[in-house]
């Protein structure tokens, strides 16, 4: 067995013990056993995905080997009873779930099952007659609806047709019962419109044009529609969604390996952009192997998509000899046993999300299984297919900068050796911006991050994206737009839901590589109340995976925050400059006299509009003002006026924001200037209001774009305009940067 297989094995020995809590006997039956709540839907699928577990570890087991007190025996006499329970519960089976309800023949029924069917097809050999004969006819039926009564559909923007993941499991299924039972009568159909399911997964609008001959047909004419973008970024739940691209990546793998233990192709229709996909997710994932999220994440971090990206990596070796991936496998598996090493119970999540567990055991239970499933799969495919260790090594690209921008979403991302900087405007909670060094994962969180964090009196906030415009500059970007926040499900009874305030972002990432300007600037467009205001708003993670402790540096003091460990509350440092563990500088320009480290007492990343299951992460809040309780504001009062850059760079021994001359500027315009990393000063202009807007400076200056410059001392500014210009003289105008004008 290989050395992987074995790393494997030894979490999920752990993990079993944990997991033998939440396993029960189903009342009225001897022979079926309950992983989780046993409900319809995600129980189901958290039930297969455990099974598959044990099955998985059950087979790979030595005969003298003991998991969790059990035998080789008792545990796949365990996985053969969790199996049963989910076949009977199904529609064709002669049970329930445990709510009462049964479950199969929906657009996600077949999800659960791919997942489960590397533990289903190691045991089947073990599985007595009846069993085996009830798990053919689930299967079948499940098949025979998909075929005859679901209907393909593919869409990049329109959320009721956007199917890229669940048109790639439900294809790979057909494609599965096809495999398994060629003598089915409708074998061949089940090939045929699993095919069309898979080609309108990861699918793109330029496909209409795609000539090529695949099972008899070009693929233009299988094309249906695109469910991504022709840049390969995907709207999933409503925004930019990174973690379902790698979904999607993680079916492929499923059959994938299937076909390569049978010593078959699989279908070419499986693989249909993936390496297209895999090349952009690749470029948003830390050496470390955790998936750098520009777009956000609505759910628990570490997580979920995090864990199927193991499948993702062993694909890209197995079927593309990607010599990187099995180094992010390695190192992920450090960051399972850290988190492990943590719970008392051999649990992967236990500690982290102990509230989540007492709040929904539904989705503790489901996290547990998707982790234990992924190692499961990874641990039998590495001891079956002994070369995934030996992927041969391929030359590396010598130049490794990167830069990406895709319209649709407002997203712009430039990647460097030493950094990652991005904006995207179609963001998970809020458009938010990044600027990360690329050796530390640990730094990365995205929930309100550079754009403030306004909330109302209602339960939950939204946002409503109102406009955006961005642009690609060499080595940087510039980009402004303008959203709404709105406060939902209040207390009060016949109370709406309610516009809060008016906010507009100027965000530009520098040439020099290394730095970020943002302005945000907010207005109440009525009487409103707010329960938390927060500028600037860089959220900076210390929990387990940095070992609960971060370094704060200003140029006079420096301080130790250990994360959910006193002092809690705002505290403020009485200083403009600050950085964290010598990797990231934060400067305050204006906006507040000081920076304050805003520190709450249990861990505040939660649930997008689930806040009951507690918070899964905890972040130290850098702020400029920070305004915790009820508070007032009038029609037109600012909520928010702030300027900051960030940078990956050591502590500055003082602030880059620099005056030029004396200047006056129009109420809603603004003007800041910086020395960035590269010796050059960049400034940078926007106007917030609704009408032309003009900044006067006291002595002539000259602000250089490409083949031109600007000399004077009033400089005009449209509506809804930003600007980004280098400060220099006429002789140093040739080596101005790109000009950056937007106008909304």
């Amino acid at each position: 067995m290989s050395t992987l297989s074995e790393h494997y094995l030894n979490l999920l020995k752990k993990w079993f013990a944990s997991a033998e809590a939440d396993l029960s006997p189903l009342p009225g039956s001897e022979n079926q056993l309950v992983y989780g709540t046993g409900f319809e839907s995600w129980g189901v699928q958290t039930q297969q995905k455990a099974f598959a577990a044990y099955a998985i570890a059950g087979c790979l087991m030595k005969p003298e080997d003991h998991i969790a007190g059990k035998t080789r025996d008792e545990m796949l006499t365990t996985a053969i009873q969790m199996l049963r329970f989910s076949l009977d519960s199904h529609i064709e089976g002669n049970s329930t779930c445990t709510d009462g309800n049964k479950w199969g023949h929906t657009w996600i029924s077949v999800l659960g099952i791919e997942r489960m069917m590397t533990g289903v097809d190691l045991i089947t050999p073990k599985l007595p007659e009846d069993l085996r004969k009830l798990l053919q006819k689930v299967l079948v039926s499940e098949a025979d609806w998909l075929l005859h009564e679901y209907s393909i559909v593919a869409s990049p923007d329109d959320p009721g047709k956007n199917k890229p993941e669940s048109n790639l499991w439900n294809g790979a299924f057909l494609h599965r019962i096809a495999i398994l039972y060629p003598d089915c009568p409708n074998a061949a159909e089940y090939r045929e419109k699993g095919t069309a399911f898979l080609f309108n997964s990861i699918s793109v609008a330029s496909d209409l044009q795609n000539q090529n001959i695949i099972q008899g047909k070009r693929i233009a004419d299988w094309h249906i529609g695109g469910n991504f973008q022709e840049t390969y970024a995907l709207v999933h739940h409503g925004y930019m969604n990174i973690g379902y691209m790698v979904i999607c990546l993680s079916q492929i793998a499923m059959l994938h390996f299937t076909c390569r233990e049978r010593g078959i192709a699989a279908p070419e229709s499986l693989y249909h952009h993936a390496l297209d996909l895999w090349k952009l997710v690749k470029k948003f994932t830390y050496p470390d192997g955790r998936l750098l999220r520009i777009g956000g994440d609505t759910r628990v971090r570490y997580c979920y998509c995090q864990d199927y990206a193991i499948s993702v990596w062993l694909l890209m070796a197995d079927h593309f000899a990607d010599p990187d991936c099995l180094e992010f496998e390695k190192h992920w598996l450090e960051t399972v046993q850290k988190e492990q090493d943590l719970n008392e119970d051999g649990s992967f999540l236990g500690v982290r999300l102990a509230r989540l567990k007492e709040n929904s055991p539904l989705y503790y239970t489901r996290l547990e299984s998707d982790r234990a499933v992924t190692l499961a799969q990874a641990a039998f495919w590495h001891a079956k297919f002994e070369n995934l260790e030996k992927v041969p090594a391929a030359p590396q690209p010598q130049n490794v900068d990167f830069s990406w921008h895709d319209p649709f979403h407002g997203a712009l991302f430039l990647r460097t050796a030493e950094n990652a900087r991005s904006w995207v405007w179609m963001a998970a909670k809020a458009p938010f911006g990044l600027c990360l060094p690329w050796n530390d994962s640990s730094l990365a969180e995205w929930d309100f991050n550079a754009s403030g964090q306004i909330l109302g009196t209602g339960a939950n906030t939204i946002v409503k994206l109102c406009s955006h415009q961005e642009r690609m500059l060499t080595n940087g970007f510039i980009t402004i737009g303008k959203y709404a926040m709105i406060s939902t499900t209040h207390i009060g009874e016949g109370q709406k839901d309610d516009v809060i305030a008016e906010t507009q972002i100027a965000c530009a990432a520098l040439p020099d590589r290394k730095s970020m300007l943002f302005m945000q600037y907010s207005k109440a467009p009525k009487r409103v109340y707010i329960t938390s205001l927060k500028g600037l708003m860089l959220q900076v993670p210390n929990d387990l995976y940095n070992n609960f402790s971060r370094r704060f540096i200003s140029p006079e003091e420096t301080w130790e925050f250990n994360g959910l460990r006193p002092p809690f509350g705002p505290q403020k440092l009485n200083t403009k400059i600050l950085n964290i563990d010598e990797k990231i500088t934060v400067e305050l320009c204006y906006g507040a006299d000081s920076l304050t480290v805003n520190r709450l007492p249990a861990r505040q990343i939660e649930i997008r509009y689930k806040a009951i299951g507690g918070g899964n992460l905890y972040t130290e809040e850098i702020c400029s003002k920070c305004f915790p309780g009820l508070q007032k504001y009038e029609v037109g009062e600012l909520l928010l006026d702030e300027c900051f850059a960030l940078q990956t760079a050591p502590p500055p021994a003082s602030l880059h924001f620099l005056s030029v001359s004396s200047l006056s500027c129009a109420p809603e315009c603004r003007f800041a200037a910086f020395q960035a990393c590269d010796g050059k000063t960049y400034a940078m202009a926007a106007n917030f209001g609704k009408e032309e807007g003009t900044i006067e400076f006291k002595d002539k200056i000259t602000l250089c774009e490409v083949e031109t410059s600007w000399s004077g001392s009033q400089l005009r500014l449209s509506a809804g305009s930003c600007h980004l210009y280098m400060l220099a003289d006429r002789s140093a105008c040739e080596n101005a940067v790109q000009p950056a004008l937007l106008t909304l």
